[in-house]
């Protein structure tokens, strides 16, 4: 498991791999749904853009991108909502999962 850091900015672009695929995040703030978005390219190609974080989801479910699972967790209250604050602050965290760990998780 890999937590994804967030930095206090509205928008924030980070590069990673993962499961072996060179990934950037780009995570920007609506200030109008009060919620983080997710932009995701896998290899330099954009896949995935405007996915509204959320706890306790995987934001990649819908996708085959064989990258894992990406999930927003409340640290201290698993039902925190991922505002602006939550998620600068720590209280909302963002975590990369392998499809073997997250096998291990569920047995």
């Amino acid at each position: 498991m890999i937590r994804i850091p967030v930095i206090e900015a509205p928008r924030q672009v980070l590069s990673m791999v993962l499961n072996t695929r060179r990934c950037t995040i780009g995570l920007n703030y609506n200030t109008l749904a009060s919620r983080w978005m997710l932009d995701l390219s896998i290899d330099a190609v954009p896949v995935l853009a405007g996915r509204r974080v959320v706890t306790g989801v995987d934001l990649l479910a819908p996708f085959e991108f064989g990258i894992g699972l990406i999930i927003a967790g409340g640290y201290d209250a698993p039902d925190t909502e991922p505002n602006y604050q939550a998620l600068t602050a720590g209280t909302v965290r963002l975590y990369h999962i392998t499809q073997d760990e997250a096998a291990a998780l569920t047995q």
